[in-house]
């Protein structure tokens, strides 16, 4: 029971993170005679008809549309894991070390699986056709750096190195950003998270905000 209390965010990260790899799952079937169409099969997807009507098609290869969610929820856990600290500044919520990492693990796991669909897909050359790719290949490359070094034994050989390698962590935010505006995906929100978020980390901002909390909790207590 003291367990379960300690680790109850790091469960419900996991349980986040998997309802949409069961989603997926239910479009694969498994081939195991023919070797032409590979292992995995795909079912293609269909739109619900207003979308289908706005977009003049009705479908999409299931694999491309599984690339696409998958990379749409990359994007939402890398920005989860960088308002952590923004939360934090604003109403002093704190987020564990375990809750954090859980978080940047399937940040990875779902990059990593966003980037293995596409090639399946595309090809791996087509990652350097496009300067979208390009910029979406680099965001993957740090971010499946940062999910292989979260554990205790990377950050017992880095030592103090290990929070600012973390940091890059930023700069895999604005890189996944340039990525889904150069593809022309919905960017707004992602733009308005990101960008709340580093304004918050601006020391004048935050020491403001951070003092205001504070003098709010004594007027509180003498009250």
């Amino acid at each position: 029971m003291n367990w379960l209390k300690k680790h109850w965010s790091w469960i419900l990260v996991c349980i986040i993170a998997s309802l949409p790899l069961a989603n997926l799952f239910e479009m694969i079937s498994f081939n195991f005679e023919d070797n032409t169409y590979g292992f995995l099969l795909f079912d293609d997807y269909e739109y619900p008809p207003h979308i289908a009507d706005l977009m003049d098609f009705d479908s999409i290869p299931g694999i491309k549309y599984a690339s696409q969610i998958t990379g749409e929820w990359a994007i939402r856990f890398l920005l989860a894991i960088l308002m952590c600290t923004p939360l934090r500044i604003l109403f002093g919520w704190t987020c564990g070390l375990y809750t954090r990492q859980a978080i940047g693990i399937t940040t990875g796991v779902y990059a990593l699986l966003h980037f293995l669909l596409f090639i399946t897909y595309e090809g791996f050359l087509a990652v350097f056709s496009e300067p979208e790719l390009i910029v979406g290949f680099l965001a993957f490359t740090i971010v499946f750096f940062l999910m292989i070094s979260s554990n205790k034994r990377s950050m017992k050989w880095l030592k103090k190195s290990w929070k600012k390698v973390h940091r890059l962590s930023y700069f895999a935010g604005v890189l996944a950003l340039m990525h889904v505006l150069l593809m022309k995906e919905d960017w707004i929100l992602y733009a308005s998270i990101l960008g709340v978020g580093f304004l918050l980390r601006y020391k004048p901002i935050r020491s403001k905000i951070e003092q205001l909390r504070i003098n709010k909790a004594k007027a509180k207590s003498l009250g």
